[in-house]
């Protein structure tokens, strides 16, 4: 299941990141005042009752030695922010971007961009393989997916520049570069995939995604490149300097105060305006507890804040401090008189967690341990899959149930986050994997050398089956209670009945996504739902449509911007993807959509 393993290789950097960088503790005896010099006020009020010590605003304007005056700073170098540099150089600003990574040692995090629109994508496909979307369908669909939960203006800014700016992006690549790219979402030369679905009842899904996967051409080099055009339009970058405060002056942004993490010396830039674009803060136990209360007060007992491999997120706090999403963005906006969201999407966050792909089983039919179903097992949107068992005994396992032909059934996917590509290879190892079990189960398996998937996957492990020849003696091997199993015969019975009448009359799951469990041999995989896994954070301050930051009358902060996963109403309640890599393409083009929006701000205070 190639799916996982891209996850996998998504991941690779930022474990290896958190662990390289040196932990920067804020000085001592820091005052508790605003950063608001020059103002009456000692900082925002609070916006939450749970008090948290993150909210106390810090003063390190004391310490602080001036280095130099620049139109703008631009903190953190991720997607957002080195496009918003980029742009913001290439416009005449005198620009400075700082990065609390080493300069040898910056590992972008992410490798999927989604392309809609652009020409790129069709240039891998060398077949003009993508058509154009039209913006305006795209957001709407995507208004329909988030519940009006967004920033309308926002998002429709991104709908109708993703193909240009993603363009821009990429336009230093060179053509050995691009052999190197794939694309995710739709078949590859030589392959046919007969049953990829542009919708789901009313919820549509686009293809078209940059893959960026080889050491050749990953995405930390292609942020080099746009690095470089910055560099040579005038940007000034400074690696290893950790943005602490935003300096304010009469109500309006003045400066911006930092920490050198090799001396912990502390550093002032003056400037008109800044750019937050700090990546979230995922690893910062008390900011999520407090900024994500959908999550953290329904966790269970036992149940703990997990990184993307289902591991404890913070039993090494030391690695978890060094991380780079401390949130310390949102804590400089929000000292700063900033407003924050009160509901904050998470990636991944409501996923039925463990193991890692059985989110990714929506063809089977899912039940728990009285036999039943409890949801639509193929709601359209893969993040949202799992919020019902948010409110459910997390303690309980979840069974996944199937038939023979799940080969088939399982070919019927979408494009999106996480999907299942169902390539020969994905499907002859699906068949191969069936078919263990099916030995196992008749006692005449024999295993193959080199076949040990965990050691050879690890956490990513492709789900081991349960097979049987009858729903009955599945349903004992799975250790179900008499009454459990006479419920479960009885549900798949009235469940085939929904499939022949294409109307599921107890979950709405629709027509075109409604497989028959009735083919023996038949099968399961089951996992705990889990809750806690955060793969990174995806909002936070509120902006208006050019991401100029928003007070708490949500009237905007003369040169606050915040862009990238501070940025928040992007996605409403839960990271949605109708195109696999929505979360980079976003942070690429409204990244530089901020900062031309910052430019027009400069430009009218002159």
């Amino acid at each position: 299941m190639n799916m996982s393993l891209s996850r996998r290789d998504f991941l690779k950097g930022a474990t290896a990141t958190a662990l390289g960088l040196a932990s920067a503790g804020l000085a001592t005896g820091c005052s508790a005042v605003g950063s608001n010099s020059g103002d009456s006020s000692a900082g925002p009020e609070p916006q939450s009752t749970d008090s948290s010590s993150w909210r106390t605003p810090q003063d390190f304007s004391a310490q602080a030695t001036e280095v130099g005056t620049y139109d703008v700073v631009v903190v953190g170098h991720g997607y957002a922010g080195v496009c918003a540099a980029r742009e913001l150089a290439e416009q005449g600003k005198k620009v400075a971007l700082l990065e609390r990574q080493k300069e040898d040692s910056y590992t972008a995090q992410g490798n999927e961009t989604s392309a809609i629109n652009s020409k790129l994508i069709n240039k891998i496909t060398k077949g003009n393989q993508y058509k154009d979307v039209d913006p305006v369908e795209y957001y709407q669909n995507f208004t329909a997916i988030t519940g009006n939960q967004i920033n309308p203006g926002l998002v429709m800014k991104y709908c109708q520049n993703m193909g240009e700016n993603i363009d821009w992006y990429f336009d230093s690549l060179t053509e050995e570069d691009i052999s190197t790219l794939t694309h995710t979402g739709s078949p590859s030369e030589g392959e046919t995939w007969p049953h990829l679905l542009s919708n789901i009842g009313p919820i549509k899904f686009y293809p078209g995604t940059v893959s960026c996967y080889s050491p050749d051409c990953n995405q930390t080099k292609v942020q080099g490149y746009n690095r470089d055009k910055a560099k040579a339009a005038g940007a000034e970058f400074f690696f290893g300097i950790r943005g602490l405060q935003i300096v304010m002056e009469n109500g309006a942004v003045a400066g911006v105060i930092a920490q050198d993490l090799s001396d912990n010396s502390y550093k002032k830039y003056t400037c008109k305006a800044v750019v937050i674009a700090t990546g979230g803060f995922a690893d910062n136990e008390e900011m999520l507890n407090d900024l994500m209360p959908d999550i953290a007060q329904n966790l269970t007992e036992g149940e703990e804040w997990k990184n993307a491999f289902g591991g404890s997120r913070f039993a090494d706090p030391k690695a978890a401090e060094a991380s780079q999403y401390q949130g310390d963005g949102i804590k400089m906006a929000y000292w700063a008189g900033a407003h924050i969201e009160s509901i904050i999407a998470g990636m991944n966050a409501k996923h039925i967690q463990a193991p890692q792909s059985m989110n990714n089983l929506p063809q089977a039919v899912w039940v728990r341990s009285d036999g039943k179903r409890f949801q639509n097992e193929f709601y359209p949107v893969v993040e949202q899959r799992g919020v019902p068992n948010v409110y459910m005994p997390h303690d309980e396992d979840i069974y996944c149930i199937f038939d023979s032909d799940f080969p088939e059934y399982r070919q019927y996917t979408v494009p999106q986050h996480g999907m299942f590509s169902p390539t020969k290879d994905n499907i002859q190892s699906l068949k191969e994997s069936m078919n263990t079990a099916y030995e196992k189960f008749k006692g005449i398996y024999v295993e193959k050398e080199g076949s040990n998937s965990e050691a050879q996957f690890g956490p990513f492990a492709p789900l081991e089956f349960i097979a049987d020849d009858t729903l009955e003696g599945l349903a004992r091997q799975l250790g179900f209670s008499d009454e459990a199993v006479d419920a479960l015969l009885k549900q798949i019975e009235r469940y085939n009945k929904y499939c022949e009448q294409g109307i599921d009359e107890e979950f709405g799951r629709h027509k075109e996504v409604l497989f028959p469990v009735k083919k023996a041999p038949f099968y399961a995989a089951k996992g705990n739902p889990g809750l806690g896994e955060v793969m990174c954070t995806c909002g936070g301050i509120i902006t208006d449509a050019d991401q100029n930051a928003l007070d708490a009358n949500f009237k905007p902060i003369p040169g606050l911007y915040v862009t990238g996963n501070d940025c928040g109403r992007r996605f409403g309640v839960e990271y949605v993807t109708p195109t696999p890599g929505i979360s980079l393409s976003m942070a690429i083009t409204l990244g530089r959509e901020c900062g031309k929006s910052v430019a027009k701000y400069l430009d009218s205070v002159k």
